[in-house]
């Protein structure tokens, strides 16, 4: 196939494809798809010869030929900082690179089916609920007005009362629920920089993943949060993913165990903030700390979801932060620390 030929098909292929596709030569941007385009909020001409850092923060790490990364970076756009992006960067001859990538969840438009499914489900629910308020009211006027009643009925009366009470648990149940859940997607769609509390956004990701039974039901969670913790000013959705895959990691590590033990807590310390995860699972070995970080490494956990790019993504996400890491680690107990420097929150 001649080289005309090759490049004709590569722009049909890519130009229907749902992914972002990016072509770095020299160090600058040549191609971008219109999925690119799109998710990049600017088309060709805009950010033809751009050098990568001015529209992904970060960018991929520069490849040689024939080698493969994975990566997570956010678009930055002429408003700001844009979408959460995730993808594969390969490098070609002649330096050249280029990166397939899509965004890493459209949390506006989950937030946006949250409060449609609410808004249609709130007349329903509404009726349910008053209607089984009602049953409840007139039972007891009923029983009042007839002393023998009660007697007569057996348990009856008491069952029904019962089930109702559940019915209105339930209801409120379904409701707080579902507003946690638009609460959260707010939160996470916000793409600008704004005081954060590390305390309420740990117990809002683990009431969001005791949506999972197997979690709120089989692993047993305790907390030590500092009650005076420092408000720290960052991005919402970059603490609330690299939290949630930390905690995931460590629920993970947990699998086999009789007794499954999480453990969260948050300290500061002479300008650090601090996000400790502890788990009881089998530990990680000295010769597989080093690589906990790289995309793709799973930690040999063949029988889980784990794509392998957690704590890769965490180290991506909260690097603009000045994240360190500290990892203790034995069979019974690991405990991974996030520790944020205050200083850096000022910054724009």
């Amino acid at each position: 196939m001649s080289l005309p030929d090759y490049h004709t098909r590569f722009l049909l292929a890519t130009s229907v494809s749902q992914d972002a596709v990016v072509v770095i030569t020299e160090g600058k941007l040549s191609y971008v798809n219109p999925a690119g385009e799109s998710l990049l909020s600017r088309d060709l001409d805009e950010i033809r010869e751009a050098e990568p850092d001015q529209f992904l923060d970060p960018p991929p790490p520069r490849l040689g030929q024939g080698d493969e990364t994975a990566f997570i970076s956010r678009v930055r756009t002429v408003q700001g900082p844009g979408a959460l992006v995730q993808g594969l960067a390969f490098g070609l001859e002649d330096g050249t690179q280029m990166w397939v990538f899509r965004e890493n969840i459209s949390l506006a438009e989950l937030g946006s089916l949250a409060a449609g499914l609410l808004h249609n489900l709130a007349g329903p629910l509404s009726v349910i609920r008053s209607s089984a308020e009602m049953t409840n009211t007139k039972l007891k006027e009923l029983l009042r007005q007839n002393d023998g009643l009660s007697e007569s009925l057996g348990q009856w009366p008491t069952a029904l009362s019962r089930s109702g009470e559940r019915i209105i648990n339930q209801v409120d149940q379904i409701t707080a629920t579902t507003r946690d859940l638009m609460a959260k997607m707010n939160g996470d769609t916000r793409q600008h920089k704004q005081p954060l509390n590390l305390n309420e956004i740990l117990r809002t990701e683990i009431t969001f993943l005791n949506n999972d039974l197997e979690i709120k039901h089989g692993v047993e969670v305790s907390w030590e949060l500092a009650p005076d913790l420092p408000g720290f000013k960052g991005i919402y959705s970059d603490f609330s993913q690299a939290l949630r895959n930390v905690i995931l990691n460590a629920v993970e590590a947990t699998q086999g165990q009789k007794e499954r033990k999480l453990g969260l807590g948050t300290r500061s310390s002479q300008g650090w903030v601090e996000v400790s995860v502890s788990d009881n699972g089998c530990g990680i070995a000295p010769d597989v700390r080093a690589h906990i970080f790289e995309p793709f490494f799973s930690h040999g956990k063949p029988d889980t979801k784990a794509a392998g790019l957690g704590l890769h993504s965490v180290r991506q996400l909260l690097s603009p932060y000045g994240a360190r890491y500290h990892l203790e680690s034995r069979p019974g107990n690991t405990v991974f620390t996030i520790k944020l420097p205050l200083q850096v929150q000022d910054q724009p």
